[in-house]
């Protein structure tokens, strides 16, 4: 790209212009914040949006990525939106969003087991990811399903097993993955084999949660077959007013995350050392830990930690969750270390 979004939005705030145009604020709460300029955006954004998800579609190595400005509960919507009135397996840990595509798009929802009123998939650290023979009997018993949607990894950084996507190419299945946590797998060492995104048809990731993007910045990958569909499903439920900071952070974080090897190599190192210093639950994503103290478990290690000045992530059961994130540095990282010692 001549330009990225980034550039375009500094290089315009730089000129001061006279605004009246939206938004409101007229650049006055912040002056990166521009809407799109021109009939249809001639004169900004033009094609910057579409040329920024071809460059990050490839640093993640997959055929089509969209950016979302609504979180990944729109990259769910939009994956289910092909399966209208059609039969969709699930498996446990499901975040709502997808039994809101489900009411939405009159999809026939399927457990893959017991289903559970009201589960989510922060709410029971107990039930971890699908596994690969659960899957299999779960096509093989429900040939009418036309998709199998899974979650990977989970809120406790474990994960599925990635032979799952070649079994459901084999049966005519599409796969449909969340992984809103595992944003960060593609340029984390040693967590490439837990990667869905390369072998899923529809794949969604939550830039916010574990990259340098804003709040709501999200990504969905498709294979070429899903792209028209995942394209008219973002258009019939998502903004013609997308927030372009938000999305030129979905550029900038994706970047970012290519150069960060050695960060994640210390945090790896790290959260390697608290898993023999504290109890901690097992799981794949060395940046999602889980522990539970000797003194303190659950809320009240919870409680303990913001008393503080600590913030968790939430508590889970006995489990209180923190995600790691090269944006966390020695320092900081040194004093989470001596306060678990005291838990």
């Amino acid at each position: 790209m001549s330009k990225t979004l980034q550039d375009a939005l500094e290089e315009m705030a730089a000129k001061q212009p006279d605004r009246f145009t939206v938004p409101g604020h007229k650049g006055t709460l912040c002056p990166l914040d521009f809407t799109e300029l021109g009939l249809r955006g001639e004169l900004f954004p033009d094609t910057l949006v579409v040329d920024a998800e071809k460059e990050t579609a490839k640093l993640y190595g997959v055929q089509n990525l969209f950016y979302l400005t609504h979180g990944s509960s729109l990259g769910i919507k939009a994956a289910l939106y092909r399966f209208k009135g059609k039969e969709v397996l699930y498996a446990d840990g499901v975040h709502r969003a997808f039994t809101e595509a489900c009411e939405l798009w009159d999809i026939k929802k399927v457990p893959v087991g017991e289903e559970r009123d009201g589960f989510d998939c922060a709410a029971d650290a107990g039930v971890p990811p699908i596994t690969y023979e659960q899957a299999a009997h779960a096509i093989a018993t429900h040939p009418n399903a036309s998709a199998l949607f899974i979650t990977s990894p989970d809120y406790m950084g474990r994960c599925a097993d990635r032979a799952i996507a070649t079994f459901c190419k084999e049966k005519g299945v599409t796969l449909i993955v969340d992984a809103a946590h595992g944003a960060h797998f593609a340029f984390a060492p040693d967590l490439d084999e837990y990667r869905f995104e390369t072998v899923a048809p529809l794949c969604n990731m939550s830039a916010h949660k574990t990259l340098a993007a804003y709040t709501q910045g999200a990504y969905l990958a498709a294979a070429t077959e899903e792209a028209e569909s995942v394209e008219k499903a973002l258009r019939l439920l998502g903004t013609t007013s997308p927030n372009y900071l938000l999305l030129s952070s979905l550029s900038e974080a994706a970047k970012a995350a290519a150069g960060q090897k050695n960060d994640y190599l210390r945090l790896k190192a790290f959260s390697e050392k608290m898993h023999e210093q504290n109890i901690c639950l097992p799981n794949q994503d060395y940046t999602r830990l889980c522990v539970t103290g000797r003194k303190y478990k659950g809320k009240a290690l919870f409680a303990y930690c913001t008393a503080h000045n600590v913030l968790p992530e939430t508590a889970i059961g006995e489990w209180v969750v923190f995600v790691l994130t090269p944006y966390d540095n020695g320092a900081k990282l040194k004093r989470l270390e001596n306060l678990l010692q005291q838990a």
